[in-house]
């Protein structure tokens, strides 16, 4: 490969892809009647709903309290324990201690640093588990056909983080489409698949689960005059609902959306496809670009898995090479790459650290992973070029 020009502008590890026609559908709602609780989110909610092959979808204001209000619907309290898995952003569990319940772990797969089934059933036969956190890492789907079978084996509900998978599939099922889960949650922060800004969505096929979703997004209040406990209040003297009349039925918050990001939503979930295929173009040229070299591992990805692509993240030996994460990082900051370590374990973190007593090597596979992984530009509209750059860079930074 020539030697590559560095190029003029910074290569994050991820961004925002956005373009003229959203700039139109955001301006158009900044002219309009509604730029909160208005009619673009229900449309956001439906064309994602439709796009994933759900029934219903809830979009609220981040993925973190798509996270949260997903364990609240699911009646996740005091004294319950969630499992995930180590290699995740802390929401996935926080999410249990918001409610005051427990946040257990189970160790990742080493190939693909999802929770490994076999690592969860351990757990499972020792503690009573109420639900289960599975995270879609980098946009890899998890063997969701396994865990679903655990969960008919010892009785617990599943909610997949799949922040990072919208756009991907297991066994041609959609991530998000909840065939095998109870809720899906999503985030649209500018480095996931697409983006509102900030902004999440929760998915799924039940209906009880989507009503309580729609309460816990808003401070616990509904309008829903069938379900009216104060019928004095509620009614006038002929039975017609009094027009300005709500009830708050539960303790909810405000994890409300706009309308403004809304329609960025549906400009920008219109191209999803192309931006999977961009990404999956990008990962192709990473995957034959670094497969010679002995000092570094590219994703393994499984036929029946459709990988979204969120993160290219590479494993590097760097005991090998004599050479620190961090040095390596510095180099390519300098170089114009930008790069990330994605993530550091959540056990090791000293609030769960202290908390319940963890010590190091608790789960192997996630610390392996954590202290050799690098994730790498990728994102819609990088060019081929500095794809190649990226490539030639690492290569030459990454060896003896």
């Amino acid at each position: 490969m020539k030697n590559k020009i560095k190029p003029k502008h910074f290569l994050p590890y991820s961004r925002q892809n956005l373009d003229n026609r959203d700039i139109y559908e955001v301006t158009k709602v900044l002219k309009s009647d509604f730029i909160t609780q208005g009619p673009k989110i229900l449309e956001f909610e439906k064309n994602f709903a439709n796009y994933v092959k759900s029934k219903y979808a809830v979009a609220c204001a981040t993925g973190t309290a798509a996270l949260h209000i997903a364990c609240q619907s699911l009646g996740l309290s005091k004294g319950d324990n969630l499992i995930t898995s180590p290699i995740t952003f802390v929401a996935s569990a926080n999410c249990a201690q918001f409610l005051g319940a427990n946040t257990l772990f189970a160790d990742v797969n080493k190939e693909n640093f999802c929770i490994c089934p076999n690592a969860l059933e351990k757990v499972l036969k020792t503690e009573k588990i109420d639900v289960v956190v599975v995270v879609h890492m980098a946009g890899y789907a998890a063997d969701l056909k396994k865990i679903n079978f655990l969960k008919k084996k010892y009785d617990f509900k599943i909610i997949e983080d799949a922040c990072h998978a919208l756009g991907g599939k297991y066994k041609d099922k959609k991530i998000g489409s909840c065939f095998y889960s109870d809720i899906s949650t999503f985030s649209f922060h500018p480095v996931k698949p697409i983006t509102t800004g900030e902004g999440g969505m929760v998915t799924t096929n039940d209906i009880n689960i989507y009503k309580r979703l729609l309460k816990f997004r808003t401070h616990g209040i509904h309008n829903n005059s069938k379900d009216f406990l104060n019928k004095d209040m509620a009614f006038d003297k002929k039975g017609n609902v009094n027009m300005w009349y709500y009830e708050m039925s539960d303790l909810g918050y405000n994890y409300r959306i706009t309308d403004i990001q809304a329609a960025l939503g549906n400009s920008q979930l219109r191209k999803i496809d192309k931006f999977i295929k961009q990404r999956t173009n990008i990962a192709k040229l990473y995957d034959s670009g670094f497969k010679k070299n002995n000092f570094i591992k590219i994703p393994k990805v499984s036929p029946m898995i459709k990988h979204a692509y969120h993160l290219y993240t590479i494993l590097i030996d760097f005991k090998a090479i004599k050479k620190s994460r961090n040095e390596i990082m510095l180099q390519l900051k300098k170089l114009n790459i930008g790069t990330q370590v994605l993530y550091i374990p959540v056990h090791l973190q000293p609030y769960y650290f202290k908390k319940y007593n963890f010590k190091k090597r608790n789960f192997p596979n996630s610390e392996d992973y954590y202290n050799n992984c690098l994730s790498i530009p990728i994102f819609p509209g990088m060019k081929k070029n500095e794809v190649k750059y990226v490539i030639e860079t690492i290569n030459n930074l990454v060896r003896l």
